[in-house]
C-alpha cells in the first residue's frame, strides 16, 4: 500500500517568540582608522560597499567609535570599559580581572576565539613585531588564570582560523596586521584582504546560521565625530539601513544578549540592537502556512519546506505516538527550502509531531497509512 502522510494544520502552542536569535557562530572583523565617509560610496572600497548593499545586511548609519587613540576602543568594545587605559602602551596591570566578552562566554559554556594576522604565535603577549601589534588585541589583555580571564588557546594567529567553519567558536574577532587593517596600508589593501580572507564564512553563514559584523575602532581623524562603518550580514538579519544611534557598547550588548551573558561594565546601560534582527512576531496560525509547509515524498519521508522570511536554525523534531510515547527525535537545521526527516521506520497510524526551537514550538498531527 502507497504511503501516505496527511497533516492537520492545527496550531497548538504557537511560536516562542525570542527576542534575539541564536548565531551558531559569529565572526567580527574590526578595520582600522578609516571614518564613515571614506569606506561608504568610496571606488577604492567595492567588496565593503557590496556587502553593505546585500540583501542580508543591516547596514547602521549611525555608527560611532567612542574616543581615541586605538587601544581604549577595543577595550570598550571587548569589556565594556577602556580599563582606565587612554594610550595605545601596554596596560601595566594586567592580566585584567574584570568582566570580559571572552571569559563571559568561557563561563557559560561557550566558545571565543580573538585572531590576530601576523601574531607570531598562540599565547603571545609581546608589544609588536613588525606587522602586530598588541594593542589591537583586547584578549590578550587578560590572558592568564585568575577570575574572568582566558587561556593562550583563545589567543590566535589568523593562521589559525579554521578553513571549515562548522569547527569556528561561537564568537570570533578577526584583526588584520597593520597594512591590512588599512591603519598603514591603503582602503583598497584593506578591502582586498577582506574579500580574500572572509568572503568564504560571509558566503557560508547565509545557509548556516551565523552571523558576520563589519566594525572600525575609530575613524581617521576625529574631525568625523567618530563616525564609523558597522554593519551585520547573515540569515537572521532584517536587511536595510538604520538610522539609530549605536556604539561599540551596543555592538557589545547585542552578542552578550544574543548568548545570554552579563552586561559588561558600560554595556549594562546601553541597549542591544534587536531592530536588526528578523521577528517572528505576527506569525500567526493563519500566515503559518506560508512559512512552513510540510508534506510527504515517497521514498525520503516528511519534506519540511521553510520559506525565506524563517531565518535557518537548529530544530529538534519530536514524534510521539497518542499516548505520548517518543517515537523519534532528532535535531535538524531548518533551512530555507526543503527539509527531509525519515519516517519510513514508522508503523501505520496517528502521530504528533512537535518542531521546536530557540524560535519556534509547534506542534502537528499526522496520519501515516
Amino acid at each position: 500500500m502507497k504511503k501516505t502522510i496527511i497533516f492537520y494544520f492545527a496550531i497548538a502552542s504557537g511560536f516562542a517568540v525570542a527576542q534575539l536569535p541564536k548565531p551558531d557562530h559569529i565572526v567580527m572583523a574590526i578595520f582600522q582608522n578609516k571614518g564613515f565617509a571614506q569606506i561608504v560610496g568610496s571606488t577604492s572600497a567595492p567588496y565593503i560597499n557590496s556587502l553593505i548593499a546585500d540583501t542580508n545586511t543591516a547596514f547602521l548609519t549611525q555608527s560611532y567609535a567612542l574616543t581615541h587613540p586605538s587601544q581604549p576602543n577595543y577595550l570598550m568594545f571587548y569589556s565594556g570599559s577602556n580599563q582606565g587605559v587612554t594610550d595605545d602602551n601596554i596596560p601595566g596591570n594586567t592580566p585584567f580581572t574584570t568582566c570580559n566578552l571572552g571569559a563571559s562566554l568561557l563561563a557559560s559554556s561557550k566558545t571565543f576565539t580573538g585572531y590576530s594576522e601576523s601574531m607570531p604565535s598562540a599565547g603571545y603577549l609581546g608589544a609588536s613585531t613588525s606587522l602586530y601589534y598588541r594593542k589591537h588585541n583586547p584578549w590578550s589583555d587578560w590572558q592568564g588564570t585568575g577570575a574572568n580571564n582566558i587561556p593562550p588557546s583563545c589567543n590566535q594567529p589568523f593562521t589559525s582560523f579554521p578553513t571549515d567553519y562548522n569547527l569556528l567558536p561561537n564568537v570570533s574577532i578577526v584583526v588584520a596586521n597593520i597594512i591590512n587593517c588599512m591603519h598603514d596600508g591603503t582602503i583598497q589593501q584593506g578591502d582586498t584582504w577582506l574579500q580574500n580572507n572572509l568572503d568564504g564564512y560571509i558566503q557560508w553563514a547565509k545557509t548556516h546560521n551565523s552571523l558576520f559584523i563589519l566594525t572600525f575602532d575609530e575613524d581617521d581623524s576625529g574631525t568625523g565625530n567618530n563616525r564609523i562603518t558597522t554593519f551585520f550580514i547573515g540569515p537572521m538579519v532584517a536587511p536595510g539601513s538604520y538610522t539609530n544611534h549605536v556604539t561599540h557598547f551596543n555592538v557589545l550588548r547585542t552578542i552578550e544578549d544574543i548568548y545570554g551573558l552579563p552586561a559588561c561594565g558600560t554595556s549594562s546601560i546601553n541597549t542591544s540592537m534587536d531592530f536588526v534582527f528578523k521577528s517572528l512576531a505576527g506569525i500567526n496560525k493563519n500566515s503559518l502556512q506560508n512559512n512552513i509547509n510540510l508534506w510527504s515524498a515517497s521514498g525520503k519521508g516528511i519534506i519540511i519546506n521553510v520559506g525565506p522570511d524563517l531565518f535557518t536554525r537548529e530544530a529538534l523534531i519530536s514524534i510521539k505516538d497518542l499516548s505520548g510515547r517518543e517515537i523519534k527525535k532528532e535535531k535538524i537545521n531548518l533551512e530555507a527550502g526543503e527539509n527531509v526527516v525519515d519516517i519510513h521506520n514508522l508503523d501505520r497510524g496517528i502521530y504528533l509531531v512537535n518542531i521546536s526551537g530557540n524560535e519556534l514550538n509547534f506542534n502537528k498531527k499526522i496520519s501515516k497509512e
